[in-house]
Parts: structure tokens; sequence; C-alpha cells
């Protein structure tokens, strides 16, 4: 990677714990994106210069006003903080993104260095009136007493004797090494942590480009649902999907309150509905809040009754998106104009009767009164034409006829509502002769007015935008790896190289492999085949062997089964890895067997049988290859195994890589591959899961663009 002179100046508080964590932080974001470089530069803050204001009663931005200020005069490019410490809201010159690595969250209690004992009646330091809330209720006869300083100062006053204790964060004592110190762990359940404990946050000036693009890779996109009419039966699954996975769900008054319950426990439910002039949040601060939270990492749900496109204001809250250029989702819903018309039979069509309906409300925005449609008004609205692709040029000549303008906007919508809806885009005057209608027999629905110009269509602010995917991975990794590649903006297209099956009568078998000390399972996708085959058969988990791994993939499909490995390779994912760990682990005596697909039994030169002649390789699956005579288009492919090469080579040729790029889930898929490639760019995930290599693709990407940035000198 070539490097650059261009630093960027990245601002911080001068103690030790904001240095530290600030390297810590930008060690970090240099390895996902090795085009950037950057120097810190410690400063001072009113929090730091003043030591006696209770920080009880400190203002908002005591701790980042200094950083702010320097930003806002361009002396830093940006600044890194404690993400609690950041006022809410930012100062308007300002924006920011929280980095996803988070310390531990709790608060603990710390003791004088020569001292194990609580007195009956402790002087207690505390700075927040909710650890003094804590304290009054566990130490009743406890005196509260305001303490100041960094971490070090606090702590030579509690040895000093002037504290008996101290509350304070986990994450800052284990970010400078001071772990040591803690004498004891209070329960989240206890002491409840401000949900910004333990991150850390970046702030940069507003419309920054650059950072702009770095935030793309910790960013969810938001999730702007319809939630359907009246009851929750008339959710789609792609919104109940949304609401498990969600963090916050910011809902409306028309929303089924029921839906809420598919959420997770600690998610959070903000209500902002309006019902006849009654407000709980103006339309302005649901947008404002809807970037707040999506800028803080979480995944949102903003979920609207009906469907959001239709009276649902939807237009406002992408228009915050795009202010942030932050990435998002509509999920279309069911519409109360359907609910009303089909489900009644009222029917809007009928044949013989009527071919078409108007939709409209009689009150305009700002007006609480009704204002009745001028004859230009009527004919101003949009026009949509249901099977109506195939006859775009006698659209277009009647609307001509009836003295539509031939700039008029016109847009045709293909396989709407599938995974990959296309959309020509033209005027009147031009649509019937674009070649992409004109080529193109797939269903379409002919949008016509100024609703249907091309500058209404949603951007696409995913680290990878645009792009698409594909996955050539065993099926079973699909919803993992769709759910990944849409996170990040991109189009998945799936086409498995390899089927992975038990062969028959392996549940005879299923007893012996459990009489083994240890039991080696290579990949996600043998352990996926593994608890089936435990389900199908009723075995008792617990009569499993020690388990031995490598990578996380693996280890989350044992936990999302509550089994958890004696042995986990995070780190040399290949052979070489899991036979170091093993020979530290391994018994005189002990028995291994490794569950093995009938190709990996007939490779030869295997490091782990050299290592232990005792191993026992067991024919677990078949590793079927699969062939195709088309090759969809692509821009990046993801391997997950040698053998998926293979078979992709073998159904290809490499030559249809030229100009595209590989991600491969390890070395040992990455060398099959040929290893680096001259002619297409070839990437060696993080880590050995799926997620991952989409994470590292999306790294890849973004790192691309902040390239073109700096050579354009724009930086």
């Amino acid at each position: 990677m070539k490097n650059f002179s261009r630093v960027l100046l990245t601002g911080t508080r001068a103690s030790r714990l904001s240095v530290a964590q600030t390297e810590n932080a930008l060690d970090r974001l240099g390895k996902l994106l090795p085009s950037l470089s950057f120097k810190i530069i410690p400063m001072p803050s009113p929090g730091d210069r003043d030591k006696i204001t209770d920080l009880r009663e400190a203002p908002p931005d005591f701790f980042t006003r200094d950083l702010d200020n320097a930003i806002i005069a361009g002396e830093i490019d940006c600044a890194v903080h404690s993400a609690k410490d950041i006022p809410e809201p930012l100062t308007g010159e300002l924006d920011f993104f929280r980095l996803p690595w988070r310390e531990d969250p709790r608060d603990v209690i710390v003791l004088p260095g020569n001292r194990r004992e609580i007195p009956e009646k402790p002087r207690i330091g505390i700075s927040s009136t909710r650890r003094e809330e804590y304290c009054r209720k566990r130490f009743p006869g406890g005196i509260i007493l305001s303490i100041r300083g960094d971490i070090e100062q606090r702590i030579a006053q509690l040895d000093e004797g002037k504290y008996d204790l101290l509350i304070m964060a986990a994450a800052g004592l284990n970010r400078i090494n001071l772990s040591h110190r803690i004498s004891e762990f209070i329960p989240l359940e206890e002491l409840p942590t401000p949900e910004a404990q333990g991150f850390l946050s970046v702030t940069f000036k507003k419309g920054g480009g650059t950072f702009n693009l770095i935030r793309k890779l910790f960013l969810k996109p938001v999730l702007l649902a319809g939630a359907g009419p009246g009851c929750a039966d008339n959710v789609t699954l792609r919104v109940i999907n949304a609401l498990r996975a969600c963090d916050i769900c910011l809902y409306d008054a028309l929303c089924p309150v029921e839906l809420l319950d598919y959420m997770p426990q600690t998610a959070e439910r903000l209500f902002v509905g309006k019902r006849k002039g009654e407000h709980s949040h103006s339309q302005e601060e649901i947008c404002e809040l809807i970037a707040f939270y999506a800028r803080k990492g979480k995944s949102v749900v903003r979920l609207k009754g009906g469907d959001p496109g239709i009276f649902g204001r939807l237009a406002e809250e992408i228009d915050i998106m795009d202010k942030f250029q932050l990435p998002f989702k509509v999920l279309p819903g069911v519409s109360s104009l359907t609910a009303a018309s089909s489900a009644t039979g009222l029917l809007l069509t009928r044949r013989g009767l009527s071919r078409g309906f108007t939709v409209a409300t009689p009150r305009k925005s700002g007006s609480g009164k009704i204002e009745w449609f001028s004859e230009g008004e009527l004919k101003s609205f949009p026009q949509v034409y249901f099977m109506g692709a195939d006859d775009i040029n006698e659209i277009s000549v009647n609307l001509r006829k009836n003295a539509y303008p031939g700039t008029l906007p016109v847009a045709v919508v293909y396989n709407a509502g599938s995974r990959s809806p296309a959309i020509v885009c033209g005027t009147l005057d031009e649509i019937a002769g674009n070649p992409n209608v004109k080529n193109n027999s797939s269903p379409g629905i002919v949008i016509v007015g100024k609703n249907a110009d091309s500058l209404f269509l949603y951007s696409n602010y995913g680290a990878l935008g645009g792009m698409k995917v594909l996955f050539t991975g065993s099926g079973r990794l699909n919803m993992e790896a769709e759910r990944s590649i849409e996170m990040f903006g991109a189009e998945a297209i799936f086409l498995p190289m390899i089927k992975l099956s038990l062969p028959s009568g392996i549940q005879m078998h299923l007893e012996y492999i459990l009489k083994f000390d240890w039991l080696i399972v290579p990949s996600p996708s043998c352990a996926v085949l593994l608890m089936e085959l435990m389900e199908k058969t009723c075995t008792d988990i617990r009569k499993l062997p020690r388990i031995a791994i490598c990578g996380l993939g693996t280890a989350t499909v044992f936990r999302e089964n509550h089994i958890y490995p004696d042995l986990c390779v995070e780190e040399k994912f290949g052979q070489e890895g899991l036979v170091s760990a093993l020979k530290k682990r391994l018994k005189a005596g002990e028995k291994i067997i490794k569950l093995c697909s009938d190709k990996a039994l007939s490779r030869t030169g295997n490091r782990m049988r050299d290592a232990f002649p005792e191993l026992e390789e067991f024919h677990f699956y078949n590793n079927t290859p699969l062939s195709y005579s088309a090759m969809p288009d692509f821009d990046a492919v993801l391997f997950t195994s040698p053998s998926a090469v293979d078979a992709f080579i073998k159904s290809f040729t490499v030559g249809v890589l030229r100009g595209k790029t590989a991600v491969s889930i390890g070395e040992p898929t990455f060398k099959s591959l040929g290893g680096a490639s001259g002619y297409f760019n070839s990437l060696v995930s993080y880590e050995a899961t799926v997620s991952s290599m989409i994470s590292t693709l999306a790294s890849w990407k973004i790192n691309c663009n902040i390239l073109e940035i700096l050579n354009k000198g724009k930086l």
C-alpha cells in the first residue's frame, strides 16, 4: 500500500488514559485502513484545568470544549474521546461516530493498596449522581465525598488515606494496565452504567469526507420499516427479522404494539407517535434522533404504521440520511389503502367498472384545514401504470397528446420487491427508445411525474455500496452471508460451489466418535453437521469429548448450541496453529479424532498426521463439488474453503477473476487460490468467519476510496 505524507492530526486530552486509549484506537484504525496515518495532539480541557468543580455540576462539554474548538478552527482533523464525555447534542459544526471496540462497561470498587476490608462508615470518593445513589444504598453509613483528578491522581489520594474506597470505571483501569487495583466488579444489575461507558467516539468537522468514509465501516443501516395497518398479522417477515436484531426502535402511534415483543429484551423502545395534532416529538426531532442513534453504531429500526412511503413523511427521514451520508434501507409495508379495499370488498379496480384510482390527502402540508385540489394540481399527481412496460411507447405518445411535456420524468421499475430490482429513468420523449427498456422482457411498473425523477432514487451509503458480492460457500451459511453483505450495502449473489452432506449410516458411528478424549472440528459447516446429527439422534451434548476448533466462526456455531469448546485457536487458523495449541494441552495416552470430509482424507502432506501419529481422521461428511455453465455478474467473490476454490476454477477458470476482488476465509484457502495475484485483488479475512470476510472486503473498499481522495489531494 502506497504511503502518503498527509497525516491526520488527532486530538485527545493529555491524560495518560486519554493518550493510551487513543493510541489503541488509532492502531486498530490503521490496521483496517493502511492508507491513513495519524499523529496524536494532546490538549487540555476545562475539566483538566479546573480540579475544583464537582463533576455532578459540570457543563456537558467540560472535557471536550477545547478539542471541539480546535476541530472547528482547523487546528486538528479529529478528536478521540471517551464516548460518555461527548455532550448531547454536539455543537452544530461537529459530527461524530462511535468506534465498536468496547472495554468492560462495569463500575468497580477500588480499595487502598494495603487494605482488603471496607470499614463500617467508609469515606467514598465518587464523581456522579448515579454512583452516589448506589453508595447510599449499599453503604448507608458511608460518607459521600466528591473526587477529582485523572485515574492516577485519584488512586494517589486513596492511598494517601483521604478516602477508604473509590467507585471507578473498569474500562479506564484496564486501558492503562491498572486492573490489579480492582477490588470488586459491581454487577450491572446492581449499578447500571451509561450505555456509552467503555466505548470511544471520534468527532470531526461536519461534512468531513474522509471521516464519513471511515465511519461506514462501523455504522449499521437504519431500517425505515412499515408495520402494516391495524393488527400485527399484517407485518412482513423482513420487518419482524429487523425487530429481532435491533438495538432501538422508534415507533409511531399507529404501529401494533405487539410487534415490539419481537425485539430483544435489551433493546430500547422509543415512542415518537403523533395523533391529531398531539406530537410526542416533532418530525425534526425524530429525524435528529434517528441520525444520533445511527452514529452511535446502533441497529436502528424506524417503525411506521402502514407503508412508510405513503403519507408517512419518509422523504424527510431520507433527507437526514442524505445529510449525514448514513446507510439505510427501506422495508415497505402493507398499506392501509389495500387493507381498506382488498380486505373489505371495496376493490379499487374491477374489470368493466374501473381500471384505475386516485389516492390523495385533502390537507396540504403545514395546514390542518382541507384545501381542495386545483385542476393543475390533479394533473401534476404522479401516475402509475401496472403492466405498462411493454406499452411504454403508447403511454408516452398519449400523455404527450394530453399536453404533458416531453421533459416529464418517467421511471420503469422491473422486478419490484425482488432482491435486485432494475430501474430505468428517462423522460416521456426518451424512455421508449432506451435500450434498457426496449430489450427488457421482465414485468415492469411505469411511474410518470416529477416524483419519477432519478434524483429521488435512494443513495447507497454502505461501505460496499452498489457492489455485487458472490458467495460460493455452502448453502448453510447463506443467511449469515446475506445479512452481513446487505449490512454494508452490497447485493448478495449465491452460487454454492460445494454441497456438504452426511454419508448414509453415519448415525451408527456417532457413539464411536464420542469415545475419544479430543474431538477436532475443522470448520463451521462441520460443526453445523455435527449439531444436526446429534439433534436427529437425540444425543445428549454432555457426551461430547473435549472439543478443539479453529476460528470464531466454528466457536459461534457451538455457542449457539450452548457448547463451549475446550480449545479455540483464534490466530493461525490452519493446521499449524491447531497443532501448536494441542501439543500444549494433550496428555499422554489421550486419543484424538478429527472429523474430515472425503476430500480432506485424500490430501497428502498432512501436518497434523505427522504431529500426532495416534490421530484418527474420520470420514464424517461428504464434500461434493458443484458445477455451473453460466457465471452471474459480480464485483467480488467470497471463498470459504479450498474445495470451493477448486470447484470454482474447474467450472469457470481463474480468468473470470480478472479485475475482480477475491476474499479467502483463511491462509489455506488463499494459497489454493494461488496467493497474491497480479490481475485480481486477493484478500485474506481478518478472522475465519463469514462476517469477517465481508468486513475485510469493506475495509479494503473504503481504503481504496480514501486512496482516491488522497491522490486527488482533497484529504
